[in-house]
């Protein structure tokens, strides 16, 4: 009989208050490699650990192996030469929608596998907290559109999902409401005022303009 359970076992992958290390995920990684862990584990990352793009649809790529390096290339482009050892994934988007892609360093997630290695406990997955939070709230999303917030202490990531599609996305240090302004500001008079908001601090009391649910943490 298999001690590994069918359903995995959510862990958030957040940073460590005052922690050194060569990396701001090392004392994290090895705080969950301690951990006595059972069963088949999801790692949702802090998005202190993600970055995020909305890739441009190319008909020519599309569904192509060259397609990875279209995403990569896109990142280089907006981050830099040290997007070059981050590792990608695209999320899937109608055709001629922008497809919304993350990246996290490649050596990280190289961790994640070594700190489950020996252990009894197998790791089923590692997941952006954006994804991982959109996919729990999808069916909150209305055909109007919404934002979804996510707050973490000195970090927002904010991203607008709007007629089936990502229209935006910002994950940047400072706070929440600030970003979110900004990015209605970008987008125009069209984006909705729902805002989906999601944190594990205080809730979201004084946001004027807004239309704020809250999801469970």
């Amino acid at each position: 009989m298999s001690l590994l359970s069918p359903k995995p076992v959510i862990v958030a992958l957040a940073p460590k208050e005052g922690a050194q290390g060569a990396e701001p995920w090392t004392a994290a990684v090895q705080d969950l490699a301690a951990r006595e862990l059972r069963g088949r584990i999801t790692v949702v990352l802090s998005n202190h650990f993600v970055r995020y793009a909305l890739v441009p649809w190319s008909a020519e790529l599309a569904g192509s192996a060259e397609e990875d390096a279209y995403v990569r290339h896109h990142f280089v482009r907006i981050y830099g030469e040290r997007a070059k050892a981050w590792t990608f994934r695209a999320s899937p988007a109608p055709a001629g929608a922008a497809r919304l892609a993350s990246a996290i360093d490649a050596n990280l997630l190289a961790a994640l596998k070594s700190a489950f290695a020996r252990k009894r406990a197998k790791l089923a997955s590692v997941q952006p907290g954006l994804m991982a939070v959109f996919n729990r709230a999808r069916s909150a999303v209305p055909a109007g559109g919404a934002w979804l917030v996510l707050a973490e202490p000195d970090r927002a990531c904010v991203a607008l999902h709007s007629g089936g599609r990502w229209q935006a996305v910002s994950n940047a240090r400072g706070e929440w409401l600030a970003l979110l302004e900004r990015e209605r500001h970008r987008v125009g008079a069209t984006a909705p005022d729902l805002v989906l908001f999601h944190t594990t601090g205080p809730a979201a009391n004084d946001a004027p303009g807004w239309k704020i649910k809250a999801l469970a943490a």
